[in-house]
Protein backbone atom coordinates (compact mmCIF):
# COMPACT_ATOMS: atom_id res chain seq x y z
CA UNK A 1 0.00 0.00 0.00
CA UNK A 2 2.80 2.41 0.95
CA UNK A 3 4.61 1.72 -2.34
CA UNK A 4 1.42 2.40 -4.31
CA UNK A 5 0.95 5.73 -2.52
CA UNK A 6 4.54 6.74 -3.21
CA UNK A 7 4.24 5.82 -6.90
CA UNK A 8 1.16 7.98 -7.39
CA UNK A 9 1.78 10.91 -5.06
CA UNK A 10 5.53 11.31 -5.06
CA UNK A 11 6.15 10.38 -8.69
CA UNK A 12 4.19 11.16 -11.82
CA UNK A 13 2.16 8.16 -12.93
CA UNK A 14 -0.79 7.30 -15.14
CA UNK A 15 -3.12 7.55 -12.14
CA UNK A 16 -1.77 10.97 -11.11
CA UNK A 17 -2.33 12.25 -14.68
CA UNK A 18 -5.91 10.92 -14.66
CA UNK A 19 -6.58 12.70 -11.36
CA UNK A 20 -5.26 16.08 -12.56
CA UNK A 21 -8.72 17.53 -13.40
CA UNK A 22 -9.82 16.90 -9.80
CA UNK A 23 -6.60 18.47 -8.57
CA UNK A 24 -7.28 21.57 -10.66
CA UNK A 25 -10.69 22.00 -9.01
CA UNK A 26 -9.19 21.44 -5.53
CA UNK A 27 -6.44 24.00 -6.18
CA UNK A 28 -8.94 26.58 -7.47
CA UNK A 29 -11.03 26.19 -4.32
CA UNK A 30 -7.88 26.70 -2.20
CA UNK A 31 -6.98 29.89 -4.08
CA UNK A 32 -10.51 31.30 -3.78
CA UNK A 33 -10.63 30.42 -0.10
CA UNK A 34 -7.53 32.52 0.61
CA UNK A 35 -8.94 35.46 -1.33
CA UNK A 36 -12.24 35.31 0.58
CA UNK A 37 -10.53 35.20 3.99
CA UNK A 38 -8.56 38.42 3.86
CA UNK A 39 -9.25 39.33 7.50
CA UNK A 40 -9.73 37.21 10.60
CA UNK A 41 -9.53 37.44 14.36
CA UNK A 42 -6.65 39.57 15.68
CA UNK A 43 -5.08 38.48 18.95
CA UNK A 44 -3.32 40.85 21.34
CA UNK A 45 -0.48 38.28 21.33
CA UNK A 46 1.94 37.70 18.50
CA UNK A 47 0.65 34.71 16.54
CA UNK A 48 3.17 32.33 14.99
CA UNK A 49 1.81 29.69 12.63
CA UNK A 50 3.72 26.49 11.86
CA UNK A 51 2.22 24.60 8.95
CA UNK A 52 2.77 23.07 5.56
CA UNK A 53 1.25 22.84 2.11
CA UNK A 54 1.81 19.12 1.72
CA UNK A 55 -0.22 16.27 3.13
CA UNK A 56 1.53 13.76 5.32
CA UNK A 57 4.51 14.32 7.55
CA UNK A 58 6.82 17.26 7.10
CA UNK A 59 7.92 17.82 10.71
CA UNK A 60 5.63 20.59 11.93
CA UNK A 61 5.47 19.52 15.57
CA UNK A 62 9.28 19.25 16.09
CA UNK A 63 9.58 22.76 14.59
CA UNK A 64 6.84 23.99 16.94
CA UNK A 65 8.72 22.51 19.91
CA UNK A 66 11.94 24.14 18.72
CA UNK A 67 10.34 27.60 18.37
CA UNK A 68 8.54 27.35 21.71
CA UNK A 69 11.76 26.41 23.54
CA UNK A 70 13.66 29.15 21.71
CA UNK A 71 11.17 31.80 22.86
CA UNK A 72 11.11 30.36 26.37
CA UNK A 73 14.91 30.66 26.58
CA UNK A 74 14.57 34.29 25.48
CA UNK A 75 12.40 34.87 28.55
CA UNK A 76 9.20 35.24 26.52
CA UNK A 77 5.79 34.11 27.72
CA UNK A 78 4.61 31.58 25.16
CA UNK A 79 1.78 29.07 24.72
CA UNK A 80 0.93 26.52 22.03
CA UNK A 81 -2.39 25.75 20.35
CA UNK A 82 -2.89 22.40 18.62
CA UNK A 83 -5.97 21.09 16.91
CA UNK A 84 -5.84 17.87 18.93
CA UNK A 85 -6.35 15.74 15.83
CA UNK A 86 -8.19 12.48 16.64
CA UNK A 87 -8.22 13.42 20.30
CA UNK A 88 -11.08 13.76 22.76
CA UNK A 89 -10.97 17.56 22.78
CA UNK A 90 -10.76 18.25 19.05
CA UNK A 91 -14.34 19.55 19.01
CA UNK A 92 -14.00 21.56 22.20
CA UNK A 93 -11.24 23.78 23.51
CA UNK A 94 -9.40 22.59 26.58
CA UNK A 95 -6.15 23.41 28.32
CA UNK A 96 -4.24 20.15 28.74
CA UNK A 97 -1.25 21.63 30.54
CA UNK A 98 -0.35 24.87 32.26
CA UNK A 99 2.88 26.47 33.49
CA UNK A 100 3.18 23.88 36.28
CA UNK A 101 1.43 20.64 35.33
CA UNK A 102 0.45 18.30 32.55
CA UNK A 103 -3.14 17.40 33.42
CA UNK A 104 -4.21 13.76 33.83
CA UNK A 105 -6.57 13.93 30.86
CA UNK A 106 -3.81 15.13 28.50
CA UNK A 107 -3.36 11.57 27.23
CA UNK A 108 -6.81 11.83 25.62
CA UNK A 109 -5.94 15.00 23.67
CA UNK A 110 -4.31 13.26 20.68
CA UNK A 111 -0.77 11.98 20.16
CA UNK A 112 0.84 15.21 18.94
CA UNK A 113 -0.90 17.39 21.52
CA UNK A 114 0.13 15.07 24.34
CA UNK A 115 3.68 15.06 22.98
CA UNK A 116 3.74 18.87 23.01
CA UNK A 117 2.57 18.93 26.62
CA UNK A 118 5.20 16.45 27.81
CA UNK A 119 8.07 18.06 25.86
CA UNK A 120 7.27 21.71 26.60
CA UNK A 121 7.53 21.93 30.39
CA UNK A 122 6.26 25.24 31.73
CA UNK A 123 4.45 26.17 28.51
CA UNK A 124 0.62 26.04 28.43
CA UNK A 125 -0.80 23.77 25.72
CA UNK A 126 -4.40 23.91 24.52
CA UNK A 127 -6.29 21.49 22.26
CA UNK A 128 -9.20 22.33 19.96
CA UNK A 129 -9.90 22.90 16.29
CA UNK A 130 -11.49 26.33 16.94
CA UNK A 131 -8.24 28.32 17.07
CA UNK A 132 -9.97 31.62 17.79
CA UNK A 133 -11.55 30.19 20.94
CA UNK A 134 -8.25 28.56 21.96
CA UNK A 135 -6.50 31.91 21.68
CA UNK A 136 -9.23 33.63 23.70
CA UNK A 137 -8.93 31.02 26.48
CA UNK A 138 -5.16 31.46 26.58
CA UNK A 139 -5.51 35.26 26.70
CA UNK A 140 -8.05 35.02 29.52
CA UNK A 141 -5.92 32.66 31.61
CA UNK A 142 -2.52 34.24 30.96
CA UNK A 143 -2.67 38.06 30.87
CA UNK A 144 1.12 38.30 30.46
CA UNK A 145 1.22 35.99 27.44
CA UNK A 146 3.27 37.39 24.54
CA UNK A 147 3.38 34.64 21.90
CA UNK A 148 0.99 31.90 20.81
CA UNK A 149 2.24 29.24 18.39
CA UNK A 150 -0.41 27.53 16.27
CA UNK A 151 0.76 24.07 15.26
CA UNK A 152 -0.58 22.98 11.86
CA UNK A 153 -2.44 26.16 10.94
CA UNK A 154 -1.18 27.54 7.63
CA UNK A 155 -4.60 26.83 6.11
CA UNK A 156 -6.47 28.19 9.15
CA UNK A 157 -7.47 31.63 7.92
CA UNK A 158 -9.99 32.70 10.57
CA UNK A 159 -7.12 33.95 12.74
CA UNK A 160 -4.57 36.52 11.59
CA UNK A 161 -0.96 35.32 11.73
CA UNK A 162 2.01 37.56 12.43
CA UNK A 163 4.50 35.00 11.14
CA UNK A 164 3.96 31.90 8.98
CA UNK A 165 6.51 29.08 8.95
CA UNK A 166 5.92 26.54 6.16
CA UNK A 167 7.73 23.24 6.68
CA UNK A 168 9.05 20.87 4.01
CA UNK A 169 10.80 17.55 4.50
CA UNK A 170 13.71 16.77 2.18
CA UNK A 171 12.44 13.21 1.67
CA UNK A 172 8.92 14.08 0.56
CA UNK A 173 9.65 17.52 -0.87
CA UNK A 174 6.73 18.63 -3.01
CA UNK A 175 6.00 15.09 -4.20
CA UNK A 176 5.18 14.98 -7.90
CA UNK A 177 4.28 18.69 -7.80
CA UNK A 178 0.54 18.11 -8.17
CA UNK A 179 -2.28 19.06 -5.81
CA UNK A 180 -4.52 16.59 -4.03
CA UNK A 181 -5.63 13.98 -5.02
CA UNK A 182 -3.09 13.63 -7.86
CA UNK A 183 -0.21 14.70 -5.60
CA UNK A 184 0.56 15.71 -2.03
CA UNK A 185 0.03 19.49 -2.25
CA UNK A 186 -2.78 20.77 -0.03
CA UNK A 187 -2.50 24.13 -1.80
CA UNK A 188 -0.76 25.29 -4.97
CA UNK A 189 2.86 26.32 -4.44
CA UNK A 190 1.74 29.90 -5.11
CA UNK A 191 0.49 29.90 -1.49
CA UNK A 192 4.15 30.24 -0.47
CA UNK A 193 3.87 33.97 -1.17
CA UNK A 194 1.96 34.16 2.13
CA UNK A 195 4.82 32.51 4.06
CA UNK A 196 7.38 34.43 6.09
CA UNK A 197 9.83 31.53 6.45
CA UNK A 198 10.30 28.24 4.67
CA UNK A 199 11.74 25.51 6.90
CA UNK A 200 13.59 22.79 5.00
CA UNK A 201 14.04 19.73 7.17
CA UNK A 202 16.80 17.30 6.17
CA UNK A 203 19.62 17.03 3.67
CA UNK A 204 18.83 17.41 -0.01
CA UNK A 205 18.29 19.82 -2.85
CA UNK A 206 15.53 22.39 -2.47
CA UNK A 207 13.18 22.41 -5.45
CA UNK A 208 13.58 25.40 -7.75
CA UNK A 209 9.80 25.74 -7.55
CA UNK A 210 10.19 26.56 -3.84
CA UNK A 211 13.14 28.92 -4.39
CA UNK A 212 11.06 30.87 -6.91
CA UNK A 213 9.20 32.63 -4.09
CA UNK A 214 12.36 34.18 -2.63
CA UNK A 215 11.53 33.52 1.03
CA UNK A 216 14.09 33.10 3.84
CA UNK A 217 14.89 29.40 4.08
CA UNK A 218 15.77 27.88 7.44
CA UNK A 219 17.76 24.65 7.18
CA UNK A 220 17.35 22.08 9.92
CA UNK A 221 17.76 18.43 10.83
CA UNK A 222 16.57 15.90 13.36
CA UNK A 223 19.12 14.79 15.90
CA UNK A 224 18.63 11.91 18.31
CA UNK A 225 18.72 13.40 21.79
CA UNK A 226 18.65 9.99 23.44
CA UNK A 227 17.15 6.55 23.16
CA UNK A 228 15.32 5.54 26.32
CA UNK A 229 13.41 2.65 27.79
CA UNK A 230 9.73 2.92 28.69
CA UNK A 231 10.69 4.34 32.10
CA UNK A 232 12.62 7.21 30.53
CA UNK A 233 16.10 5.83 31.28
CA UNK A 234 18.71 6.47 28.58
CA UNK A 235 20.04 3.31 27.00
CA UNK A 236 22.16 2.13 24.09
CA UNK A 237 20.32 -0.36 21.89
CA UNK A 238 22.27 -3.52 21.16
CA UNK A 239 21.36 -6.65 19.30
CA UNK A 240 18.82 -7.12 16.54
CA UNK A 241 16.59 -4.07 16.01
CA UNK A 242 13.30 -3.30 14.27
CA UNK A 243 11.24 -0.11 13.93
CA UNK A 244 7.60 0.58 14.71
CA UNK A 245 5.84 3.78 13.60
CA UNK A 246 2.55 5.30 12.57
CA UNK A 247 3.72 8.62 11.12
CA UNK A 248 3.22 10.58 7.92
CA UNK A 249 6.69 10.02 6.46
CA UNK A 250 8.20 6.74 7.75
CA UNK A 251 11.33 7.14 5.62
CA UNK A 252 12.24 10.16 7.72
CA UNK A 253 12.31 7.96 10.84
CA UNK A 254 14.44 5.41 8.99
CA UNK A 255 16.90 8.12 7.94
CA UNK A 256 17.22 9.37 11.51
CA UNK A 257 18.04 5.84 12.68
CA UNK A 258 20.61 5.32 9.91
CA UNK A 259 22.26 8.68 10.62
CA UNK A 260 22.75 7.54 14.22
CA UNK A 261 24.74 4.57 12.89
CA UNK A 262 22.06 2.01 13.73
CA UNK A 263 20.78 -0.78 11.49
CA UNK A 264 17.38 -2.46 11.60
CA UNK A 265 15.90 -5.62 10.12
CA UNK A 266 12.29 -4.52 9.61
CA UNK A 267 10.06 -1.47 9.86
CA UNK A 268 6.49 -2.11 11.01
CA UNK A 269 4.76 0.81 9.23
CA UNK A 270 1.26 2.02 10.00
CA UNK A 271 -0.82 5.02 8.81
CA UNK A 272 -0.25 8.42 10.39
CA UNK A 273 -1.84 8.77 13.87
CA UNK A 274 -2.49 5.00 14.07
CA UNK A 275 -3.90 4.25 17.53
CA UNK A 276 -2.50 0.69 18.00
CA UNK A 277 -5.65 -0.38 19.86
CA UNK A 278 -6.17 -3.46 17.68
CA UNK A 279 -5.02 -6.31 19.93
CA UNK A 280 -4.63 -8.69 16.99
CA UNK A 281 -2.21 -6.32 15.26
CA UNK A 282 -0.15 -5.99 18.44
CA UNK A 283 -0.16 -9.78 18.81
CA UNK A 284 1.03 -10.22 15.20
CA UNK A 285 3.90 -7.78 15.76
CA UNK A 286 4.83 -9.52 19.01
CA UNK A 287 4.83 -12.96 17.36
CA UNK A 288 6.91 -11.77 14.41
CA UNK A 289 9.62 -10.12 16.50
CA UNK A 290 9.86 -13.26 18.63
CA UNK A 291 10.12 -15.42 15.51
CA UNK A 292 12.83 -13.18 14.04
CA UNK A 293 14.55 -12.86 17.44
CA UNK A 294 14.31 -9.08 17.50
CA UNK A 295 15.84 -7.71 20.71
CA UNK A 296 14.39 -4.20 20.65
CA UNK A 297 11.65 -2.35 18.81
CA UNK A 298 12.50 1.33 18.27
CA UNK A 299 9.54 3.68 18.09
CA UNK A 300 8.92 7.43 17.90
CA UNK A 301 7.87 9.67 20.78
CA UNK A 302 4.65 10.40 18.91
CA UNK A 303 3.80 6.69 18.72
CA UNK A 304 4.81 6.06 22.34
CA UNK A 305 2.29 8.75 23.33
CA UNK A 306 -0.33 6.08 22.50
CA UNK A 307 1.57 2.83 23.07
CA UNK A 308 2.35 3.66 26.71
CA UNK A 309 -1.35 3.45 27.53
CA UNK A 310 -1.93 0.12 25.74
CA UNK A 311 -1.30 -3.30 27.25
CA UNK A 312 1.40 -5.14 25.27
CA UNK A 313 4.64 -7.09 25.65
CA UNK A 314 6.62 -5.28 22.95
CA UNK A 315 10.31 -4.63 23.81
CA UNK A 316 10.04 -0.91 23.12
CA UNK A 317 12.74 1.71 23.11
CA UNK A 318 11.78 5.33 22.44
CA UNK A 319 13.81 7.46 20.07
CA UNK A 320 13.78 11.01 21.42
CA UNK A 321 14.61 13.50 18.69
CA UNK A 322 15.01 17.26 18.57
CA UNK A 323 15.01 19.67 15.66
CA UNK A 324 18.22 21.65 15.17
CA UNK A 325 18.47 24.79 13.07
CA UNK A 326 21.69 25.22 11.10
CA UNK A 327 21.34 28.90 10.17
CA UNK A 328 20.08 30.42 13.43
CA UNK A 329 21.19 33.87 12.29
CA UNK A 330 18.34 33.88 9.76
CA UNK A 331 15.64 33.49 12.45
CA UNK A 332 14.05 36.75 13.55
CA UNK A 333 11.09 36.56 15.94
Amino acid sequence: MQKMIEQNLYKKSLLSFLLLPMSAVYSLISILRRKLHSGGFRSRCKIISVGNIVSGGSGKTPVTIFLAKYLQKQGKKVAVSHRGYKGKFENENKLISDENNVFDFAKDAGDETFLLATKLVGIPIIAGRNRKRSIQILEENYPELEYIILDDSFQHLKVQHDLDFVVFNAIGGIGNGYGLPAGILREPLSALKYADYIVFNGKGKISNKINTYDKPILHGNYKIKQISDTQGNATKPEGKLALLSGIGLPKSFENTIHQAGLQFDKHFRFPDHYDFKNKEIIKQISNEIKLKKIDFLLTTEKDFAKLQFIEHDLPLLIVEIEFELENMDQLKL
